[in-house]
């Protein structure tokens, strides 16, 4: 890799991380019990180890990734309007945690949160709801800037 290359790969890495770190606003492609691909809004916390999800385990999106675990999740910088690039993408597989489990404290507060949406305080019992909800993480392996060539700053 030439010296612009690794500079440009390098500068499309710290603008995904930067993404990460400020978004709280993902989209989840799983796959349903037949096969097919469905889309769902999700709230998603950037954790060193992951990006971390909380959902209730009887809803369609973590039966989906407890049944097919390989999954994808869409970040979008956070503001209003339609999500539009830039925006990462991360595929992994999905991991059920434990019921204890706590997601490790942010390094940087998410700016924007959706509504009705605060940001995981480790331990705080709202983000189990006596064991309804769980969390779930999928590690950073695969992390993919995704820009517009078109889109406007």
């Amino acid at each position: 890799m030439t010296g612009a290359a690794s500079r440009t790969a390098r500068e499309a890495q710290d603008r995904a991380h930067a993404i990460l770190q400020a978004g709280t606003r993902g989209f989840l492609a799983t796959r349903t019990a037949a096969g097919g691909a469905v889309v769902h809004p999700i709230s998603v916390f950037h954790r060193a180890d992951g990006l971390w999800m909380n959902t209730y385990l009887k809803s369609a999106k973590a039966r989906n990734m407890i049944r097919h675990p390989a999954v994808a999740v869409v970040v979008v910088e956070c503001g209003a309007g339609a999500p539009r690039p830039p925006g990462v993408l991360v595929r992994g597989r999905a991991e059920l945690l434990p019921e204890d489990a706590d997601p490790p404290p942010a390094t940087v507060e998410p700016a924007y949160l959706l509504p009705g949406v605060t940001a995981p305080v480790p331990g705080d019992p709202i983000w189990s709801l006596n064991g309804r909800r769980r969390w779930f993480r999928v590690p950073l392996t695969d992390v993919t800037l995704l820009e517009a060539t078109d889109a406007q700053a």
